[in-house]
């Protein structure tokens, strides 16, 4: 009579039969389909799906799924990343280095994997008072975090670095919007980019989520709070790009830790950033601009400035040229500059519907929704569609147009706190405002030279547009010297 028993992931056995394997799926790939016609196969379409299961501190296993794609892709939508499971009489195969399968999965604590084929193996909930002993497991390292690289030191020597496996202990300081991408061969793929950074550099890094479990987790991250430590990130040339980049690989790891020492100090490294000033705060652009128009806010952290310490005066035109030049010389990369503008106020939107001047967004995904008492129609967010009382935040996005003798900069964007400070009034505030009043309010600046700090993002062959981010607008000083000269001459 054969029976099941409990085994622990260090204590398996090459070959043991009725194994009983408990723990919490820390990883889990996407779903890959392929067409069965070897003879030990039913013939149609199968599925495979890779996950990673942990049981304790050090222990950990690959565990690989096969069967039906109906099978295959059920398992893998109901038993996420998070989930506390039972693995039922899987069969248990030493792993081969030499397997080229290997470079593909993550590096396992387990000298073996667990074999799940459908109709001899069983995946199923666990529901004893042990579970919450496993889901502890998920928010903690499963090596020492001290093997984690710095980003100056990878940045720094990135070319000779190519082909290897890094870790990395970092803070998330921009999200974008997941975004759906057509491949060459017709099949839709999900998405989401994300960039952090650890103090050690005022660079960041981007990198892309491409497994649906962590592109839906990666949506509740929150920017200079969510600590994660990834485990063997690739270094590789990127034909696309035409550079060696970093990038999250089959192989990568990722926990979201907070209780390692190691955290505060990353924390601490990005605090001192102006916390409106985090790429998660939203813009009303048109949805085919937002990840691009997004990203001139993170990329305000590499400055590590206020608009006090900003002293460089620079020309519409020099501003241009600029533009123009790193464009000519540096494709692909992005010039990034802050500087004063002595510049007329020609335009400023104030006035205008409110959909223009405010944005609406969505506080857990990031969509624009119509009013703050909607929902946003993201089926994959948990407030999307009704589902749970709206969760959305309310932003200035002001239209600025500038103009000095030598040229004109539009579509600069005065938004957020940084907007409240210029105008006097918070977003709520003005919303209960009349037009008569918002237009009183646009011509305090209109028509007025005024020394205008702006960050500016450069375009690249990827995102063509100039991004300009008002940083302050102030009377310009001759203007204020010229006042004070007339109001000092004495009355006759």
């Amino acid at each position: 009579m054969s029976f099941l028993y409990r085994q622990e992931i260090r204590s398996l056995q090459d070959g043991s039969p009725n194994t009983f394997v408990i723990g919490v799926i820390i990883n889990s790939t996407n779903v890959k389909t392929f067409v069965a016609s070897r003879a030990r196969f039913n013939t149609g379409e199968r599925g495979v799906w890779t996950f990673t299961l942990r049981d304790s501190e050090e222990d950990f296993i690959n565990v690989t799924v096969w069967g039906s794609t109906e099978y295959v892709k059920k398992l893998s939508s109901t038993f996420i990343i998070g989930s506390v499971v039972e693995v039922i009489s899987a069969k248990i195969v030493k792993r081969n280095p030499s397997d080229k399968n290997e470079q593909f999965m993550p590096s396992t604590s387990s000298p073996f994997t667990l074999i799940i084929n459908e109709g001899t193996a069983l995946i199923q909930n666990h529901d004893a008072p042990t579970r919450e002993q496993y889901k502890d497991l998920l928010m903690r390292p499963v090596k020492n975090v001290t093997s984690a690289k710095n980003l100056k030191t990878i940045l720094d020597n990135i070319d000779a670095l190519c082909d290897c496996f890094v870790d990395l202990l970092v803070v998330v300081t921009f999200i974008a919007d997941a975004r759906n991408i057509m491949t060459r061969d017709g099949r839709s793929l999900t998405c989401r980019n994300f960039e952090v950074a650890d103090g050690s550099t005022d660079n960041t890094v981007s990198l892309m989520l491409w497994d649906k479990d962590w592109i839906e987790r990666s949506a509740f991250w929150e920017p200079k709070k969510t600590i994660l430590f990834l485990i063997n990130a690739r270094i590789a040339y990127d034909e696309y790009k035409k550079k060696t980049t970093l990038s999250i690989s089959r192989r990568t790891l990722i926990t979201e830790c907070l209780n390692v020492p190691q955290a505060v100090g990353i924390m601490n490294a990005v605090q001192h950033y102006d916390p409106d000033s985090i790429c998660s705060d939203p813009f009303a652009i048109p949805n085919l601009f937002f990840v691009r128009i997004i990203k001139i806010l993170l990329l305000l952290l590499i400055f590590v400035l206020t608009a006090e310490t900003i002293t460089t005066v620079m020309t519409v035109q020099q501003i241009t040229e600029k533009l123009q030049k790193n464009k000519a010389t540096a494709e692909g990369e992005r010039l990034q500059f802050a500087t004063i503008v002595r510049a007329s106020v020609t335009e400023m939107n104030l006035d205008g519907p409110l959909k223009d001047v405010i944005s609406i967004k969505c506080a857990l995904c990031k969509k624009s929704v119509a009013d703050v008492q909607d929902s946003c129609m993201n089926l994959t967010c948990p407030s999307g569609n009704g589902m749970r009382t709206p969760l959305n935040t309310v932003k200035f996005n002001v239209k600025i147009n500038l103009k000095d003798d030598t040229g004109y900069l539009i579509g600069c964007r005065l938004t957020d706190d940084i907007a409240e400070r210029v105008l006097g009034y918070t977003v709520d505030e003005f919303q209960t405002m009349t037009v008569e009043k918002r237009s009183e309010l646009k011509w305090l600046y209109l028509l007025e030279k005024c020394d205008v700090r702006l960050y500016i993002l450069g375009p690249t062959s990827v995102f063509s547009r100039t991004l300009y981010k008002v940083l302050s607008i102030q009377p310009d000083n001759e203007m204020e010297q010229a006042l004070e000269q007339i109001a000092s001459v004495p009355q006759y």
